[in-house]
């Protein structure tokens, strides 16, 4: 590679200074709607947003059960105002996040209406996170890079994490409402 026509220099011999910062390509960046994105990094995005979710919510019940009379009806009232308002954003992060997935699998982002119809919706979600993307580049970018080792342990705590909210949840509920199982 020559940096001009006067120069013989080639791309090896060129060394650049480091940036203080770099800017991700706007592909790689968690709010964009371009681009492509893999099965791994689809399930740990959503995962860390939903569990940041329902553990605010979470919280908020089981504040309300220890300290009943904790919580006035105004400030409950405030945060559930709160929670739909996160719940909200990460609809919005979530339908992001799916519309790249699906171009990952060389289709329009269009098709994520078709989680508004019943039993087509199940349909979607399996598609999004066990169906591969295309192979090579499509319409919509070059392949997204191979998961880390890192993202693949991040996955996996996540998992587990999402899992061990869920098992509290449900043995939660009966005692919330009083219920002898």
């Amino acid at each position: 590679m020559r940096l001009n026509s006067m120069s013989s220099v080639t791309s090896s011999s060129v060394v650049l200074p480091l940036p203080l910062y770099s800017v991700p390509a706007r592909s790689s960046r968690l709010w964009s709607a371009r681009g492509r994105i893999g099965r791994i990094r689809y399930c740990t995005r959503l995962s860390a947003a939903g569990l940041i979710c329902n553990l605010l919510l979470f919280t908020l019940l089981y504040v309300n059960y220890l300290h009943p009379t904790s919580l006035t009806l105004n400030t409950f009232s405030i945060l559930i105002y709160a929670y739909a308002s996160l719940y909200s954003v990460f609809t919005i992060f979530a339908v992001l996040q799916a519309k790249r997935r699906l171009n990952d699998q060389g289709r329009s982002g269009w098709a994520l209406l078709l989680g508004l119809l019943p039993l087509i919706n199940v349909w979607l979600v399996i598609t999004l996170v066990f169906f591969r993307g295309t192979p090579g580049s499509n319409p919509f970018g070059p392949p997204p890079p191979p998961p880390t080792s890192s993202e693949m342990k991040l996955f996996w705590c996540l998992l587990v994490l999402n899992l061990t909210l869920l098992a509290t949840a449900l043995f939660y509920a009966p005692m919330q409402l009083n219920l002898d199982l």
